[in-house]
């Protein structure tokens, strides 16, 4: 596979927050891709698309079953839960103008990933950026000689070849190059960003941990 930052994709959506102590070794991490200096925040368009193994989406369509929402916590967050559960979400994003994805003046966007909305105070935001040296100087590309480390869906942390590798494989089943999961295999999804390829079966023991927290 090749190291050249061209053959990277210039896209990574969304990380999120871990809740167990496995996810630990990866949400841990999810840190700093830049943003604007400015104070102002530019428009991000809300939705890009839904899940296609979202439940509550209509397949095939591109919408939320009737009764569900975009729940729209970050740019292009897509799933589509009940009004209620997107009202929620957004409470975790108090600085951004009510029903956009807009800082309120005076803040912007945190940026310490790919699609990351939260609304931070300049300062806070380049707290994280300082958590990503190997990045170039505004912009979401890696200094010569280091990639990407793609540990999970979003993790824009600039490595060497060599440590992305290693992280790599702690998701062997998923497409060599890709956050997609090889075929047979979905996301874990055990936590919010938990991009873990595993079989449809362990998935539901996941789910059952989290419902019945045992």
């Amino acid at each position: 596979m090749s190291h050249d930052l061209r053959d990277l994709p210039p896209k990574r959506h969304i990380a999120r927050l871990a809740l167990c102590v496995t996810a630990a070794a990866f949400a841990s991490v999810a840190v700093a891709l830049p943003a604007s200096a400015a104070i102002a925040s530019p428009a991000r368009s809300p939705v890009t698309s839904v899940r296609a193994d979202d439940p509550n989406s209509v397949p095939g369509s591109g919408a939320c079953k009737s009764g569900y929402v975009y729940r729209d916590s970050f740019e292009g967050d897509g799933v589509c839960v009940t009004p209620e559960e997107r009202d929620k979400a957004h409470a975790q994003n108090p600085n951004r103008q009510p029903g956009s994805n807009e800082c309120q003046s005076g803040y912007v966007y945190r940026d310490s990933f790919e699609g990351d909305g939260v609304c931070v105070t300049p300062k806070e935001r380049d707290k994280a950026h300082a958590q990503n040296p190997n990045r170039q100087p505004g912009s979401n590309e890696c200094q010569s000689g280091y990639v990407y480390r793609d540990s999970f869906e979003g993790d824009g942390v600039c490595v060497t070849p060599k440590e992305r590798d290693m992280w790599n494989k702690f998701n062997p089943n998923r497409q060599p190059g890709s956050n997609d999961c090889k075929s047979g295999y979905v996301y874990r999804n055990a936590w919010e960003g938990d991009g873990a390829c595993v079989t449809p079966g362990e998935r539901e023991r996941w789910e059952d941990w989290s419902r019945d927290g045992v």
